[in-house]
């Protein structure tokens, strides 16, 4: 019988000191041989050991906090494994057919599992439909198919929805929840967000020394973070508008010198809102710069990292290829610039026209200016 042993809480042991350490049976009938690894407080993961699956197979498991391993298979056709591992948890197994159960975390994760592989083979059957259907008149079937698919994501989310809500403790939700972010179908931050901060609590409280729980900790920061930032950018777009004053705000130019645009200053001025990978950006403002003078143009840049390998040459000899005047500033913020969230930027290009330091138009269009 193999062990894998691990002190969770401060750095990976080479023996187990448990007294009843969780036994992992794998009933497979495939072999081959697993990575097993488990996340960091910091979101990253770490290999911590290899398996050798040969048949009939019995591992112990210590660890002395909960945590969430996996298997992934790095030899043979062994299926995909994850397990919730914890100083309580007594016995797991592992299916022929690759599900894990054994307690209530770990049969929850074994359901995710049957979930995702019942909601790949119903897409791929929807799929297959589709690319036989003959309606190019009146797209009625196709429209149809739609309505299933939509109907069984809400059916699949709802399922989601009710784990996070009557256990937000349960550690395995968090599978559930990294996988589905942004997918289809969907969890999604801002609409769920009371739900993923109430899972968030629960676990904190129940398993605060779990690396699992401290990276999803970390998870949720950043997407408050970008939940704020959204929220002060929708705010601003509405703010901003015809008959407001222009915000003062601080940026740079291509050299590096700090630039206060101060709102009173602001007379009879044109400020763009840009970025060097805009396409249409660009092609306006060319057209502007071969037609008329931009003495009276300020331009304010979205270039900015991550986005961008190099977002100050970019910004730059997006300026000089393209012969732009006016002024030229940017904090290089990228997504979360100053500028989209001081001014509520929704889209690009933007143009506002400024008279003593009122916004007299808000476009989206050059020509409307």
């Amino acid at each position: 019988m193999r062990k894998i042993c691990g002190l969770i809480t401060g750095v990976l042991l080479a023996s187990c000191s448990q007294e009843n350490p969780t036994l992992l049976r794998f009933e497979l009938e495939e072999t081959g041989i697993y990575a097993v690894q488990y996340r960091e407080a910091d979101g990253t993961f770490t290999v911590m050991d290899s398996l050798s699956i040969l048949g009939n197979d019995i591992f112990e498991v210590s660890f002395d906090t909960v945590q969430m391993l996996s298997f992934l298979p790095i030899e043979g056709e062994l299926p995909v494994v994850h397990a919730v591992i914890g100083p309580e948890t007594r016995e797991l197994i592992v299916s022929k057919d690759g599900f894990i159960s054994g307690d209530a975390e770990n049969n929850w994760l074994g359901s995710q599992r049957k979930m995702q592989l019942e909601l790949i083979s119903f897409i791929d059957s929807l799929d297959a439909i589709k690319s036989n259907y003959k309606d190019s008149n009146t797209f009625e079937g196709l429209r149809a198919l739609d309505s299933v698919f939509f109907n069984y994501a809400d059916a699949y989310r709802q399922r989601i929805l009710d784990s996070l809500t009557s256990a937000p403790g349960r550690l395995a939700n968090l599978m559930t929840v990294y996988h589905r972010i942004g997918q289809n179908p969907v969890l999604e931050y801002a609409v769920d967000r009371d739900i993923l901060r109430n899972v968030n609590d629960a676990l904190t409280s129940l398993s605060p020394y779990s690396k699992d729980v401290r990276a999803f900790n970390m998870w949720i920061g950043e997407f408050e973070e970008t939940y704020a930032f959204t929220v002060k950018v929708e705010d601003n777009a509405q703010k901003f508008q015809t008959g407001a004053h222009f915000p003062s705000f601080a940026l740079e130019s291509p050299q590096g010198d700090l630039i206060s645009l101060e709102r009173m200053s602001l007379d009879d001025h044109i400020v763009a809102i840009w970025a060097s990978w805009c396409v249409e950006c660009r092609n306006e403002l060319r057209t502007v710069a071969k037609n008329e003078s931009m003495d009276r143009w300020i331009l304010l840049s979205i270039d900015g990292l991550p986005q961008q390998r190099s977002p100050l040459g970019e910004w730059y000899e997006a300026i000089v290829t393209d012969k732009l005047g006016g002024q030229h500033l940017s904090d290089l913020g990228g997504s979360r610039s100053i500028i989209i969230e001081t001014l509520g930027v929704q889209e690009l290009p933007l143009y506002f026209k400024v008279e003593k330091g009122i916004i007299t138009k808000r476009v989206s269009r050059v020509e409307d200016l």
